[in-house]
């Protein structure tokens, strides 16, 4: 082999890694269920074991990518380029949903694991090729796929019912994006053609259709109903990779889109959009937090929170239109996930060790499973930024794109409701133990999945919070090193 040859083979493995990941999961899962490999009865355990050693090896591959070596890999015309955003969100992805995986164990967990696999392969390959808005449909349509996939057994109407709505939701955000795509297309001969508009109404055109896809895949207000019946219908990890890490990376996408849309227009953009943003973002704040206080099943006390978490991508997304310059929208996205993220864990662990539903079944769960207890109380942390940290800041500048008192008073309030539904929790947790929570067994302390568990809290509470800087971290690794060239690849 040529050095020529090594350098695109190298380039190639470092540019399709997580999917590379995801394509071996297909192989190497099945393989290890095999009766000649072991136990029979042990092959559920195997596969978790397998999925979670390949996410972690997922994460690590996307958190080096860059670092010395070309991650562009251009076949032809196409050039696949491996973006921070992407890249980051991978890296931080993989070892979460390897935690959540073995934490959940069950007998789908194997297939969870792959789902999560799948999931962060769409992310990356949707943030590292740059064709417009398709990035955004591509995300869709493997959100929906994957969404399918968690259903698993067609005999769950539930979980059919919230996949059909998901694909019908997936379907109007599809037609969206096109829109937007062709007002966009649009923009350049507006300049010089007097049929066609203004360049700041097709902005705005452009931005409307945008800000309605974002308010749809975050879950924001009138879209609640789909994201909670996501979370109380799927798997937590089909629930986390649906429901917020896609949208995540979808609300990434046009947060740059739309920066790089205004700040070409000098006109001031906005309009009528602005305030239903801004009311929108704050309400979405308050409806979750309280609705996660009032909400007895876990499963939608967790919905619910994500609904809230959400309203400040909301606001973000009123930040960029008022201002296209400002990186502010940019870094919430990353903590609300992981936010939403600590609490899925919480769940997860609290669904394997008592299989229970309702609070109130479950008072007296932190006294009995006191592991599970630091996991809340990371949330809990996650959802406090630290004064004076670049998170606070985020979050105060936010807040203040809005340009009213009502914004602020809106938006304090729905942050305190949403760590009051969290504390509320914790409480149930400090009572009096039920009689299913009395019997049930616990874990030691030592074992490695709770020590694996309580150390991927502080990280992820502690990242989620602004104590941990991870993006400053690791930009030099997640950036192509200056000296790299891509490596081309002629097709026949």
């Amino acid at each position: 082999m040529t050095e020529a040859q090594g350098a695109l083979l190298l380039s190639a493995l470092r540019a399709l890694a997580p999917l590379a990941i995801a394509l071996l999961s297909l192989v190497a899962v099945p393989l290890v269920r095999l009766p000649r490999i072991a136990d029979p009865l042990h092959s559920a355990a195997r596969a978790r074991h397998l999925v979670v050693a390949l996410l972690l090896l997922s994460g690590g591959a996307a958190f080096v990518a860059g670092a010395g070596v070309s991650s562009t890999l251009s076949i032809g015309e196409l050039t696949i380029n491996p973006s921070q955003p992407g890249r980051l969100l991978v890296a931080l992805g993989g070892p979460i949903f390897a935690i959540i995986v073995a934490v959940g164990e069950g007998r789908r967990a194997g297939a969870m694991g792959q789902v999560a696999l799948f999931g962060l392969a769409v992310i990356d390959l949707a943030l590292a090729i740059p064709i417009g808005l398709a990035p955004i449909t591509l995300l869709l349509i493997g959100g929906t796929s994957l969404a399918a996939l968690a259903a698993g057994g067609k005999e769950d109407a539930e979980r059919a019912r919230a996949v059909f709505r998901d694909l019908r939701s997936a379907g109007v955000l599809i037609t969206l994006t096109v829109i937007a795509e062709l007002l966009r297309d649009s923009i350049p001969l507006s300049a010089t053609d007097p049929a066609y508009a203004t360049t700041a109404s097709l902005t705005a055109g452009v931005a409307l259709s945008l800000s309605l896809i974002v308010l749809a895949s975050v879950g924001a207000f009138p879209f609640h109903h789909r994201l909670v019946r996501i979370f109380d219908s799927l798997p937590i990890v089909g629930s986390l990779m649906v429901g917020v890490w896609i949208p995540a990376a979808i609300t990434l996408i046009i947060f740059s889109e739309l920066s790089l849309l205004i700040a070409a227009v000098n006109e001031p953009m906005g309009g009528a959009v602005l305030p239903i943003l801004v009311l929108t973002g704050a309400f979405t704040m308050l409806f979750g937090g309280v609705s996660a206080l009032l909400h007895d099943d876990v499963g939608e006390v967790l919905g619910f929170f994500a609904v809230g978490s959400s309203g400040w991508l909301v606001l973000g997304l009123a930040a960029v239109i008022t201002r296209p310059s400002t990186l502010a929208p940019h870094e919430l996205v990353i903590p609300a996930t992981l936010a939403i993220s600590l609490f899925g864990l919480w769940r997860a662990a609290i669904r394997r060790r008592y299989d229970l539903v309702s609070l109130q079944e479950l008072t007296g769960w932190a006294r009995h499973t006191s592991a599970i207890g630091v996991v809340l109380l990371g949330v809990a942390f996650a959802l406090v930024a630290l004064p004076g940290s670049a998170l606070w800041a985020a979050r105060v500048e936010v807040v203040g794109a809005g340009g009213n008192a009502i914004t602020y008073v809106a938006a304090l309030v729905g942050a305190v409701a949403l760590v009051a539904a969290v504390l509320r929790v914790l409480l149930v947790g400090l009572a009096q133990k039920s009689r299913d929570v009395q019997r049930t067994e616990v874990r030691r302390v030592t074992h490695p999945i709770t020590i694996a568990m309580l150390a991927g809290t502080v990280l992820i509470a502690g990242t989620a919070a602004g104590a941990i800087d991870v993006e400053s971290a690791a930009s030099e690794l997640l950036r192509p090193a200056p000296e790299s060239t891509a490596a081309p690849m002629e097709l026949p």
